[in-house]
């Protein structure tokens, strides 16, 4: 192998392939991501290197004769050595832990390794590290994120979306498990371009959100212009006691909505819930509650309501602080 972060194997300049290997058998959101991520950073520097055009062969094994060939090994090989391209976590004593004590898993060591380059910051690197790259090392080391409310409920994760590739449905034109961790792989590519993308969104999101607050006369009722997504909100807002609710248009429709901002990230419970009376009316009922001409919909849980104009909405805001 060739001892640099950035350079080619003399094997890739004449055959213009590169060779990723990962373990055969069954597989896990650990090494789909990593293979992902090193496919996404290949398509992006490859014309950078040697060659113009970048063929990545994907070669599943257990065999050291034939690992030791590889380019780049995953989450196999018994080392983890980022000159070398080895990126596996099952030796004795793991290979380290980030920095809130989940050890890594071959997701984690490659993200390490090319999270900024394939995200072309390190802030958005950052951001999906917390939201992927964390929760699925945590997953495959065996870590607890959370605790069970319902003994025989728990999240559909992206462990059980990668899960179901491992079983083979012949009916449906797939051949082994090879095949099934190539169609995996794609799926997670594109999952995490759709993450960067929506991670540079809501960077720009949460700067706007700031601003307004900021500038806001009555840091109680937040009034924003643009169609902010509820996270960006709830994530910069949570770190303010002062915000109750934020008005801003409803997503694609022409209508505008009042959501409550929560008490913390992650949290169904509201620092103030919209009035009990409000709950689950609609229309002329909804109407007739509030006198707010233009509201149409509360949810029954009160922590949303949608009128067809802004002034309506914030005028419901105003009428819930009071309440």
């Amino acid at each position: 192998m060739k001892n640099s972060k950035n350079s080619i194997g003399k094997s890739q300049i004449l055959f213009n392939r590169v060779k990723i290997i990962t373990h055969s058998g069954s597989f896990h959101a650990d090494d789909v991501f990593a293979v992902a991520t090193v496919k996404l950073w290949l398509e992006k520097n490859g014309s950078k290197s040697f060659f113009n055009k970048t063929h990545i062969e994907i070669i599943r094994t257990r065999k050291p004769e034939i690992i030791a060939q590889g380019d780049v090994v995953i989450d196999v090989g018994g080392e983890y050595d980022s000159v070398k391209k080895i990126f596996d976590h099952h030796q004795k004593g793991g290979a380290g832990e980030h920095f809130n004590g989940i050890p890594y898993s071959s997701f984690g060591l490659v993200w390490k390794e090319y999270g900024e380059n394939i995200c072309g910051s390190q802030a958005v690197a950052d951001i999906l590290d917390k939201i992927i790259v964390l929760p699925i090392d945590a997953d495959d080391n065996g870590v607890d994120l959370y605790k069970l409310v319902y003994p025989d409920v728990r999240p559909y994760s992206i462990h059980n979306l990668i899960d179901i590739y491992n079983f083979v449905f012949k009916e449906k034109g797939e051949k082994n498990l090879d095949d099934n961790f190539s169609k995996a792989v794609d799926f997670a590519k594109d999952v995490l371009r759709r993450e960067i993308k929506l991670s540079l969104i809501e960077i720009e999101e949460k700067k706007y959100v700031e601003q307004i607050y900021q500038k806001s006369e009555d840091q109680r009722i937040i009034i924003l212009d643009k169609n902010i997504s509820d996270e960006s909100c709830e994530d910069m807002l949570v770190k303010y006691e002062g915000p109750l609710f934020v008005v801003k248009p409803d997503g694609g429709s022409k209508n505008w909505k009042v959501k409550t901002v929560k008490k913390k990230r992650f949290s169904f419970e509201s620092r103030k819930d919209l009035p009990k009376e409000w709950a689950g009316k609609i229309g002329e009922e909804l109407v007739q509650e509030t006198s707010v001409p233009d509201a149409l919909f509360c949810h029954n849980k009160r922590f949303v309501i949608v009128a067809k104009t802004k002034e309506g909405a914030v005028e419901l805001a105003r009428l819930a602080m009071e309440a």
